[in-house]
């Protein structure tokens, strides 16, 4: 049984290493039902896909989420949420903040707990489950038309991102397991949407000792090759316990 007033939606982050984008799943009814055809739940489900407009407007996209069953709590749902609608596990996860306006689901009410999570596309391998009829990273400066009040909740989860990326390197989930200064230095101004000084930001981040030089450098580009470098999350958690302050 799955409770009908309480839904988690998830805010899936990914850098391409220029831009900062939202996974956002479209689906149809018939999908829905075919999935959950076998499902205790099924009932209960294809009714509230008929009420929704994800299911029935083509041009309509929306966050990855569903309700939670009575038997579960919201932070298991949304790992379980990622892990079978994308096969995404072991990904950084954070809550947001619970959205509870009365209007927000016009046929019925609805409070949803909704959750980012950041991932780097090219070392995770997703694949969309058979009730989705598409899955699509979009920017989050060119949204297409979304359901409800997913506009607002990415917006409030970018704020979310853009608070925490000051005092906690959890940018780094973004970025490929060996990187340069400059690919660090673009995700940062990226999510923050600010313009850095280079020389600042390059000394202020290796003064903190969070990164390991591999003595690599990087391979086949047109430019000069740049170090490559990677974070080291044993030094950050002792950091941490010492006192830490990230701040960008």
């Amino acid at each position: 049984m799955i409770l009908e007033n309480l839904s988690v939606d998830c805010v899936i982050f990914g850098f391409d290493g220029a831009n900062l984008n939202v996974l956002l799943w479209q689906s149809e009814l018939n999908l829905i039902k075919e999935f959950y055809r076998d499902h205790e739940d099924y009932g209960q489900v294809t009714e509230l896909f008929k009420k929704n407009p994800i299911s029935s407007d083509k041009n309509a996209w929306g966050l990855i989420g569903s309700h939670v069953p009575v038997d579960e709590d919201s932070d298991e749902h949304a790992k379980y949420i990622l892990s079978t609608f994308t096969s995404l596990d072991n990904v950084f996860l954070r809550q947001v903040k619970a959205f509870n306006e009365a209007n927000r689901v016009p046929f019925q009410r609805v409070v949803t707990i909704a959750y980012y999570a950041l991932i780097n596309p090219d070392y995770h391998i997703m694949k969309k489950m058979d009730g989705i009829k598409s899955l699509k990273w979009f920017n989050i400066n060119s949204m297409p038309k979304v359901i409800f009040d997913h506009s607002n909740i990415i917006q409030e989860a970018l704020e979310k991102l853009r608070e925490e990326v000051r005092y906690h390197p959890v940018g780094f989930h973004l970025l490929p397991e060996k990187f340069t200064l400059t690919q660090l230095q673009n995700l940062y101004e990226t999510i923050l949407d600010v313009e850095l000084d280079t020389r600042n930001f390059r000394k202020k981040i290796l003064n903190m000792k969070l990164l390991v030089d591999t003595e690599q450098k990087q391979i086949n580009v047109a430019h000069r090759a740049a170090r490559l470098y990677e974070f080291n999350l044993d030094i950050y958690k002792k950091l941490v316990k010492e006192g830490l302050n990230f701040r960008i």
